[in-house]
């Protein structure tokens, strides 16, 4: 057997990649519907839709290389060096050549038109592969790409931006080949370097399903701030402003009482957080206002997005619940400070969201209004009655952590179904004749009913749950 039909083998060898086949093999059965209502119907802007198939099946693929890369054996596997190119380029170019045969149903076209958009599509689809697989290759956490697919959704709803893909394919076949010709010699001279494996070797690199590991994630960040201390010596160290605000609150309390080992979870959750996670808020707060402005300026119901993103951000956080043994602390201080610590974040969460979107609307009155290819966007601010979606989500969230504590992968499924299911309800609402309308008396049986069940729950776990042997 080749080195290279080995490799190979993994697609369907790993359990994991079983799910990835099916979803992607549903993925592409939809495509396909589109392609024939786009054949049938003669909607433009369908046949761009394999080029996003592509990019996400780039970055799947590309964990299995990595994983071979990160390991230090990766040196002595004789023949290996050239594998993670051959591989890739086994994987991508068929498939990518396989969806550009979709053009010759392109409507009005000749013959010689239809292959040069067969051509130029299949350049598209490998660039857009080629892309997603870099990105994996340049980030270690590439898992963040995924958040970038409502917006990419929701702005081409707008602009029709795969309409324009589509004319630039067929109309610009000959600059679309050329381009994806470099593409695929840069990718091949890139993918084939001798010390490739030397880059990666004995990085701590993100797998396929290692978001959802949170044995994998907890080594991921003791090493990116293990690095960071490397480069600059101390940023392992609690702030001493912070140190001296929970301590002093630590050390007025009785020893040995509730309120004590409340500010002591307190202290670990948020004073690691905000000591050693500057950068990476004031990195959140520099992206918040192009994003604000994107959202703002588009029609329809689709900006409210910001007020559910809290509810997906918090599905991995500790309540501090579990542990591997119960030295120091009961079943009593645990539920009272994980309850506390909920409510903390939720109250902390939702303020900083409110004060996002009161700042739409001071904005609103100063923001010009822009023309795109001759439509007129608006600057509109954020809705303020979805102000306690927050408070609404994050319990949900929180409670699907504690029911599949070893199941992280689950508690995210459940999440973004929720998250599906309030973002359709939201831009329903904005919508002329909704045939679900929601007031403040639903809003407030949702509030209560989600907390409700978070403290149930919490309390069984914490009361009556086995909170040692938890983690694997």
């Amino acid at each position: 057997m080749s080195i290279l039909r080995a490799n190979l083998k993994h697609l369907y060898q790993k359990r994991s990649f079983w799910f990835i086949g099916l979803f992607f093999g549903t993925f592409a059965f939809l495509i396909i519907m589109v392609l024939i209502e786009a054949v049938t119907e003669n909607k433009q802007g369908r046949f761009f839709a394999p080029a996003i198939l592509m990019f996400f099946v780039g970055t799947f693929i590309a964990t299995l290389p990595i994983d071979v890369l990160t390991k230090p054996f990766s040196y002595c596997l004789p023949g290996h060096r050239k594998i993670p190119r051959e591989f890739l380029s086994f994987v991508g170019l068929p498939l990518s050549f396989l969806w550009s045969l979709s053009f010759l149903f392109y409507p009005d076209l000749n013959i010689v038109k239809t292959i040069l958009a067969c051509l130029s599509a299949f350049s598209i689809f490998t660039t857009f592969y080629w892309l997603g697989v870099w990105f994996v290759f340049r980030f270690r956490n590439w898992g963040v790409v995924f958040a970038l697919l409502p917006l990419l959704a929701l702005g081409n709803m707008w602009l029709n931006m795969s309409v324009f893909v589509d004319h630039t394919i067929v109309e610009n076949s000959l600059p679309m080949i050329l381009l994806g010709g470099l593409v695929n010699y840069l990718a091949w001279r890139y993918w084939g370097r001798p010390n490739l494996a030397r880059r990666y070797c004995g990085i701590l690199w993100i797998g396929a399903f290692d978001a959802w590991n949170k044995e994998k994630m907890s080594k991921y960040k003791l090493a990116r701030l293990a690095e960071r201390d490397k480069k600059k010596p101390g940023s392992f160290r609690i702030s001493s402003n912070v140190e001296r605000f929970f301590i002093s609150r630590i050390d007025r309390a009785e020893t040995g009482s509730l309120p004590q080992y409340i500010w002591g979870a307190l202290y670990k959750t948020f004073g690691v957080m905000i000591s050693q996670q500057r950068q990476d808020c004031w990195r959140f707060l520099m992206l918040i206002p192009p994003i604000l402005c994107f959202l703002c300026y588009m029609p329809g119901g689709g900006k409210n997005i910001i007020f559910l993103m809290p509810g997906i951000m918090v599905v991995h956080v500790s309540l501090w619940v579990y542990s591997s043994l119960l030295i120091c602390d009961g079943r009593r201080q645990r539920f009272w400070s994980a309850l506390t610590l909920a409510v903390t974040t939720g109250i902390l969460v939702t303020v900083v969201v409110v004060l996002l979107a009161v700042a739409t609307h001071l904005l609103e009155g100063i923001m010009p209004q822009l023309t795109v290819k001759g439509h007129d966007f608006a600057f509109k601010a954020l809705n303020m009655k979805f102000s306690l979606v927050p408070l609404l989500m994050i319990p949900v969230t929180l409670t699907m952590g504690l029911i599949f504590y070893k199941k992280p992968m689950l508690a995210m499924l459940f999440v973004i179904v929720l998250f599906q299911i309030l973002f359709f309800l939201i831009v329903f609402q904005n919508l002329k004749n909704c045939p679900v309308p929601i007031g403040s008396v639903h809003v407030i049986i949702a509030f209560v009913c989600s907390w409700a069940m978070f403290v149930a729950v919490l309390r069984y776990v914490c009361m009556k749950g086995s909170l040692v042997g938890q983690g694997k």
